[in-house]
């Protein structure tokens, strides 16, 4: 009888070892998409010595970069000018690691947008390391960013064509720079699905 329960319970215990191996295994690596960004590219930057050598560097589309590692904690991705469509001026990353670490950085997404005017709406996606949290910024520059205006009366006297832009944005966002990255990395997120993350508005009514 005694051999029997010995039997039983080393089975049970094999079980219990592969159910939380399983577990562990299956378990999300990052909590949202962006987290996975972040963290590529600093695995990159403090791992290689290769300047072209980070995921965002396979696009065809991005701009080739001349130099390796963090310069001062930061590293700027940039979407080639020839790649993108006519009403956008320019898209970059902006990736931010204090005393070149991982921890208390963060990633900006910017889309610069070309208003009817000449001046330029800048949308930028906001994510700070662990926060959860995407924030969506908005600001107006004049045609060469050599002059930024009050984003609160800009929008008042041109709302219809500042929240016209925004979507624009978030199309690109969405279908672009996120697609872009499915398209390159073994994500665990979808362009329908982007994890555990919030998007709030820093400056526009929801």
């Amino acid at each position: 009888m005694n051999k029997k329960l010995r039997y039983i319970s080393l089975i049970g215990l094999a079980v219990i070892s592969l159910l939380l191996i399983y577990l562990d295994h299956s378990k999300l690596k990052y909590q949202n998409i962006f987290e996975e960004i972040y963290h590529d590219e600093y695995s990159h930057a403090t791992n290689s010595w290769e300047p072209n050598a980070s995921t965002l560097q396979l696009l065809p589309n991005m701009e080739k970069k001349s130099t390796y590692g963090l310069l001062f904690g930061t590293i700027v991705e940039t979407y080639a000018e020839s790649s993108l469509p006519n009403d956008v001026n320019s898209i970059n990353y902006t990736f931010n690691y204090p005393d070149e670490k991982i921890e208390k950085g963060n990633v900006s997404i910017f889309i610069n947008l070309n208003l009817s005017n000449s001046d330029i709406l800048q949308v930028e996606y906001f994510y700070k390391h662990n926060s959860c949290l995407l924030i969506r910024k908005m600001k107006v520059f004049s045609e060469f960013f050599d002059n930024e205006y009050p984003f609160g009366e800009y929008n008042s006297q041109n709302k219809s064509e500042v929240e016209s832009l925004v979507k624009v944005a978030d199309n690109l966002l969405k279908n672009k720079i996120i697609a872009d990255w499915l398209s390159i990395y073994p994500s665990q997120y979808s362009i329908e699905n982007w994890g555990e993350v919030q998007i709030i508005n820093h400056n526009l009514s929801d």
